[in-house]
């Protein structure tokens, strides 16, 4: 299998369970708690290592518990944390979730003091040594430097960027990923109804890549780079368990297929279906077996 590099963020989720969204200072029982991992690249990160796939974590990361606590899973999943930053005296990231259980939305609130990563570091990794790179998009100017140092070092393997919300800048970045991850909602909040609006948009200024969104319940949507575009139908989820992280695992699902050789369209399909097993579950566990 291949060596990935994932760069991003690490937090703890409290996922709380409610059977529908509090208005403005409503007393609301949860029906269920748990904590885990959380963070997109960190997810995504897990679920690479699942498939065999060699992966080295890249980020920064606080020393109190909660910290030591989601690093030593880290370790467990046999995911590298030799190249991340250790913030002393620092609290890890957190966010809190409400889950409706009715309607599978997942709300977010996430608080976060800790510094990201620095680019200096990033220099000292053997860039050379991995078969393929993927970034979440945050932590401008940082990230433009860091892609910056993968063109530079990389013979042909691909770059991964997920735009998962606008960021101011993040459009910056876009001209050194071989594949761009869009939500629907970043193509929401950039005006366009469906995915081929904002494939036009994006396509005109950057050419040369894959650009792939998701669509929620209507699946996923491709381009290539010669204007062909694709498109894989969501699997039916009869019942949706836990939403919290199927993105990162649809993503991983891409890099899988991509570094796997798979085509395309094929590659599509199967991150929908890892996807959707991950609808059907809580937590990562086991996705990438059966």
């Amino acid at each position: 299998m291949s060596k990935v590099l994932v760069v991003g963020n690490l937090t703890l989720d409290i996922i709380h369970g409610v059977d529908h969204y509090p208005v403005e200072d409503e007393e609301l029982r949860a029906h269920s708690q748990r904590y885990q991992r959380g963070g997109n690249a960190a997810n995504t990160a897990v679920v690479l290592a699942q498939h065999g796939h060699r992966v080295s974590f890249v980020g920064t990361r606080a020393d109190d518990s909660h910290a030591q606590g989601l690093a030593a899973e880290l370790a467990a999943a046999d995911i590298d944390l030799q190249y991340c930053q250790v913030i002393r005296a620092a609290a890890c990231p957190l966010s809190c979730i409400l889950h409706n259980e009715k309607t599978g939305s997942r709300t977010i609130v996430h608080y976060r003091d800790l510094a990201e990563y620095d680019a200096a570091g990033f220099a000292g990794i053997p860039l050379a040594e991995y078969d393929g790179f993927h970034f979440e998009g945050r932590n401008l100017p940082q990230l433009v430097t860091m892609l910056e140092q993968v063109q530079r070092a990389r013979v042909d393997q691909p770059i991964l960027l997920e735009v998962e919300k606008p960021r101011p800048g993040i459009e910056a970045a876009f001209a050194y990923a071989d594949v761009l991850l869009f939500s629907r909602v970043y193509a929401m909040a950039e005006g366009c109804r469906a995915a081929g609006e904002l494939f036009d948009r994006v396509q005109a200024r950057h050419p040369q890549g894959i650009l792939i969104c998701t669509w929620g319940e209507q699946g996923a949507y491709a381009r290539t780079p010669d204007g062909a575009d694709l498109h894989a139908p969501a699997l039916p989820v009869r019942e949706i368990c836990d939403s919290v992280g199927a993105g990162d695992t649809f993503n991983a699902g891409v890099i899988h297929g991509l570094l796997s050789g798979k085509h395309l369209h094929d590659t599509l399909l199967y991150a929908n279906a890892l996807a959707a097993k991950k609808l059907q579950q809580p937590g990562f566990a086991g996705l990438a077996g059966g």
